[in-house]
């Protein structure tokens, strides 16, 4: 995806301007500062104690996880950002709201490239068939913005490296895997072994599990100055995660305010 493929959606967001609820945790002047900015794309609703002057409206509560899935549940918002809650408190309890396995894929944009990319979470994908559901779920994710995916599936090492080691065999036998299941369901993949650099270009990368997309993901974030925008969980309502190693939540609430649109 190119650099309009974001400009398109900064300029839906806008034009919806939906009810984005977003959590707050142990916030400070700093934090709540950084969320005027956002309120271009959306009206915000912040959910927890802001803990010093805030103009933007919120509701107060010792457990601003439970509240902000509950009004998620309830239609009270469009759409939900965590924010800066704590990841495992809130990914429960949406799962278990919903009834649901959280699937997610982050959404992020280097050099006027766009990409999802998963797993993300440091207990995601050990499974083939979660990564495979990954990669479906993510091109059906794509379709809805009328965009066809390329995905590229990743492993431990190139095909030339059969034999080293069990880890890697097993790797690269679970990449190619995924790839050929994929294909058969439709998709455009392609299993690129390690070589990361060959995934320029494609919608979609699937890392080999959960700690090395985690890596993948802060490495681009963190050290490579990529742009974030959340990581959209895959589901019928519209959840947008977010690193809490980020200076403002502008991106996250940007794609929550698009998706509710759909």
């Amino acid at each position: 995806m190119d650099k309009g493929f974001v400009q398109s959606m900064q300029e839906k967001a806008m034009a919806r301007h939906a009810r984005i609820g977003i959590g707050i945790w142990n916030s400070d002047e700093t934090l709540i500062a950084s969320l005027q900015s956002a309120t271009k794309y959306a009206d915000l609703l912040l959910v927890g104690e802001p803990r010093c002057k805030c103009d933007l409206e919120f509701v107060p509560t010792d457990e601003p996880w439970r509240e902000l899935v509950r009004l998620l549940k309830d239609g009270k918002i469009d759409g939900a950002v965590r924010g800066n809650l704590p990841a495992g408190r809130t990914m429960k309890c949406l799962a278990r709201q919903f009834d649901i396995k959280v699937k997610r894929l982050a959404l992020l944009e280097l050099s006027g490239w766009s990409f999802l990319l998963g797993p993300v979470g440091i207990d995601e994908g050990e499974a083939v068939l979660e990564r495979l559901g990954l990669a479906l779920d993510g091109a059906r994710f794509m379709q809805r913005f009328g965009i066809s995916s390329k995905v590229s599936v990743l492993s431990g090492g190139r095909m030339e490296d059969l034999g080293r080691c069990e880890r890697v065999d097993r790797s690269l036998a679970e990449g190619e895997l995924i790839a050929a299941r994929a294909r058969e369901a439709g998709v455009d993949a392609k299993h690129r072994g390690i070589l990361i650099e060959a995934c320029r270009g494609d919608d979609i990368i699937i890392a080999p599990e959960g700690v090395s997309g985690n890596l993948i993901f802060r490495t681009m974030l963190l050290l490579c100055g990529a742009e974030s925008y959340g990581a959209p969980v895959l589901m019928d309502k519209v959840f947008v995660d977010s690193t809490r190693a980020r200076g403002n939540f502008d991106g996250p609430v940007m794609l929550a305010s698009c998706m509710a649109d759909f």
